[in-house]
């Protein structure tokens, strides 16, 4: 059971999926479905106007961007990516450093593969009874 303190109320919660409580969790989703219609009526707008015309701060925003689930497409692009520092419009790398993460992951994940002994070289087991009845035969 991991219980936590919420990083936004200080309520102790049990964590299941969120990283913050179910009553701040319930509050961030309505904070994104305002910020989603808003953006849907007003898709040129960069992240300062939303939040000062939803009311929803600006790091709930970004944050929103940096799950993926708004997309900036706006002109004026406010996160970078985490390894090279390029301009994106959501998520946390920018296209080459995913592909590139990716690829090292792939080859790690086939490396370890590799590593692993395969189900017909399992240990096996010799007893003296067998080793017996070899030679009686």
């Amino acid at each position: 059971m991991d219980i936590r303190n919420c990083p936004k109320c200080g309520k102790l919660f049990q964590r299941l999926r969120r990283d913050i409580c179910p009553t701040c969790a319930q509050q961030e989703d309505k904070e994104y479905e305002i910020v989603r219609d808003y953006i849907y009526d007003n898709p040129k707008s960069d992240v300062q106007t939303v939040s000062e015309e939803t009311g929803v701060p600006v790091e709930t925003i970004l944050k929103f961007l940096r799950e993926n689930r708004l997309i900036n497409v706006s002109e004026a692009l406010v996160l970078d990516c985490e390894n090279c520092g390029a301009p994106i419009s959501s998520g946390r790398f920018c296209k080459e450093c995913g592909e590139k993460l990716e690829k090292e992951f792939s080859s790690l994940t086939k490396k370890e593969k590799e590593d692993t002994p395969k189900d017909n070289q399992k240990a096996s087991f010799h007893f003296m009874r067998d080793r017996l009845y070899k030679k009686d035969r």
